[in-house]
Order: C-alpha cells, then structure tokens, then sequence
C-alpha cells in the first residue's frame, strides 16, 4: 500500500485504488505516463537470478543469484525426507511419473528484472 508524506513529515497509508479515485483526468493520464516510463525503464534492466527451493508443494525458500550453494543445500536438506515418504507408496501402487517428479523437491532458477530483485524478491531492511 503507498505511503503518502505531506511537506510537514505525516505519513498515510492509501491504497491505490483510493488515490486514483480522487485524480483529474490531466492528473490520471499523467500518472499513466509516468507509470508507463517507470515500467519500460524496469522492464529494459538486466535479468537477474532467483533460486527457488520447493518442497514438492509450496515454496519453502528464496536465494539470491550468488547463493545458489545455500539453495543446493537446503534443496539437499529436505530431499531425502520427502524421496523416503514418496517411494514406499510408489513401490506399493506406482503411478503417474509426472506426479511423483512433482511432489519431490525441487531447485528452480528464475529470472526477474533487477527492479523486481531489489524491491519485490529481497528489499532492503528499514533500520
């Protein structure tokens, strides 16, 4: 949700919705300007990598590009546990090769703009 600051330092919480509510049409089309430049000049920037550890069913953790040796490791911490339930149940009743693949753990690397890596996936902590 933006925060909007007056000049005097007050800060309010509005939601996006409430703000566009309250614009003129010059205002409205040159926020969509704006918005429109902001989103080409992210869109333009490097891609960077984000490895993405997965327990089979959610996404368990997030590691920046260089710590792909911290996400090998916790892919490997939690592999094991989940190969040792799923193979008795596929040793009794095999089925579908695709719906086993998919409950192990599993290591994806994906691509996000350096807008996207430094805001969104691992903003810097207000102190």
């Amino acid at each position: 949700m933006p925060v909007i600051k007056c000049f005097h330092g007050h800060e309010q919480n509005v939601s996006t919705y409430d703000w566009v509510a309250v614009l003129t049409l010059d205002q409205l089309v040159y926020a969509r300007d704006q918005m429109d430049q902001k989103i080409k000049a992210a869109q333009a920037q490097p891609k960077r990598t984000v490895w993405r550890v997965s327990n089979g069913i959610t996404c368990e953790g997030n590691y920046r590009e260089d710590e792909f040796e911290k996400a090998a490791d916790h892919l490997l911490r939690i592999y094991k546990g989940e190969l040792m339930k799923l193979a008795p149940e596929w040793i009794e009743k095999p089925f579908g090769y695709l719906v086993f693949d998919r409950q192990l753990p599993s290591l994806t690397p994906e691509l996000v703009t350096q807008f996207e890596y430094d805001n969104e996936w691992f903003p810097a902590k207000n102190e």
